[in-house]
């Protein structure tokens, strides 16, 4: 999960249409989430050839770049409801059906992460209570542009689930390799129980397939790199110099990738190099003590400017 800024003023055309304002007061007078339309909150148009198109799923997925909002794995974009429009797990809240066509509580998210049983579902655990629509109005309006805004809402409910639009991920998250030696693992770092944990058990963020594709990156992206190098050097193919200049410019390409976020797993990849002891446990505890110690150094050359 990656910090994500979207525009929430520049809202898909579908989701403030005559259709959508005359649907959304409908289901608030009825309470009915069973009148919610996907067309609506997916977006649904006829594109100039004829074909269809889907104009807020293809809006998250040009902010998103494609990947699922949780797990940072690129994906079939799916809508997801931040929080569900139908009703809530383990409580006896009726749902957010006012909040369907809601932009800032529209995610893209993988099939995994929002599955039910095991995953997301209809999950959405607060710390405080889970609000109302009742609780959401003001002078009898039916709806608050205010009062609906998740940063509104997350302030009031406070809620297990990190919204990569609110929140910074960076506070909440962070990775070490699996006990078992079989992948990267995602961790909560504020506390036992707290939003990290908590957002890792409800999206199921560490999966076998996730644990193994984050090692493979590691792997492949890092780890295979570095050790190419090595072996030019023990080869006799590259001077030292030559050494030195290809681990910085390794760095370089590393450091540059944390930024694209058109990648998957932006958050690992920053990770890795944002210290030190991040780089030595991810990306080079499995080489020999030696290359590790070379590798070391040169990194910390890196970060402090003196490569």
């Amino acid at each position: 999960m990656r910090k994500v800024v979207k525009d929430l003023n520049n809202i898909p055309a579908s989701l403030v249409s005559k259709e959508a304002i005359d649907s959304l007061q409908n289901i608030i007078d009825t309470k009915d989430n069973s009148l919610i339309k996907s067309d609506i909150y997916r977006g649904k148009y006829l594109k100039t050839d004829g074909s269809k198109g889907d104009e807020v799923v293809e809006k998250l997925a040009e902010i998103y770049h494609g990947k699922c909002a949780y797990c940072e794995e690129r994906t079939l974009i799916y809508i997801e409801h931040y929080r569900p429009k139908g009703n809530v797990q383990g409580s006896r809240h009726g749902g957010y059906y006012w909040l369907c066509y809601e932009w800032s509580n529209l995610l893209p998210a993988c099939h995994e992460c929002n599955k039910i049983g095991g995953s997301k579902g209809t999950q959405f655990p607060v710390s405080n209570k889970h609000l109302t629509h009742a609780d959401c109005l003001t002078n009898n309006q039916k709806i608050n542009p205010v009062k609906v805004k998740a940063a509104y809402l997350n302030s009031k409910e406070a809620p297990f689930l990190l919204h990569p639009e609110i929140d910074e991920p960076k506070e909440f998250l962070a990775f070490e390799i699996d006990a078992n030696k079989n992948g990267v693992s995602i961790i909560g770092i504020d506390g036992i129980g707290g939003r990290g944990d908590k957002a890792i058990g409800i999206c199921n963020l560490n999966r076998q397939p996730l644990l193994l594709n984050r090692l493979d990156y590691i792997n492949n992206y890092v780890n295979t790199e570095i050790k190419k190098i090595f072996a030019k050097l023990s080869k006799g193919s590259i001077s030292k110099e030559m050494f030195r200049e290809e681990m910085k410019e390794l760095f370089q390409k590393l450091d540059s990738h944390k930024t694209d976020e058109k990648r998957t797993f932006t958050l690992l990849r920053w990770f890795v190099m944002e210290s030190a002891d991040n780089f030595h446990k991810l990306a080079i505890s499995n080489l020999p003590r030696n290359e590790q110690e070379v590798a070391l150094a040169f990194f910390k050359a890196y970060k402090n400017g003196t490569l």
